[in-house]
């Protein structure tokens, strides 16, 4: 948390009291969702009508594997394009952040 925060000596140990992060593939679908939320981000911003695919996603829940939601999309998540176009827009958010950091003056 940086120099910003107090903390108790105590505070390096508090990764012991979230048992459920250890448990196989919870942070995993933390950054799946991630990708795929930042994926579909960038693909509104660059067709915007496209936003309607978006709520048919959010609308179908559970109802169906990932990969058919999507596919009934016309979005194939096997394919490495898709999680790339969401590694693209984490990169720009961060170059932007960046960029405001210094006009901030937060960083050099």
């Amino acid at each position: 948390m940086g120099k910003a925060v107090d903390q108790p000596d105590t505070a390096k140990l508090w990764w012991i009291y979230w048992g459920h992060i250890r448990r196989f593939f919870y942070v995993y679908s933390y950054a799946n969702g991630l990708l795929i939320s930042k994926a579909l981000q960038r693909q509104v911003k660059a067709d915007p009508p496209r936003i309607k695919q978006v709520k048919q996603f959010m609308a179908a829940g559970s109802s169906n594997s990932p990969e058919a939601i999507f596919k009934a999309l016309d979005i194939d998540i096997t394919k490495s394009t898709f999680w790339e176009e969401g590694i693209a827009e984490i990169q720009a958010n961060l170059k932007a952040a960046k960029v405001l950091a210094k006009k901030l003056g937060k960083i050099k």
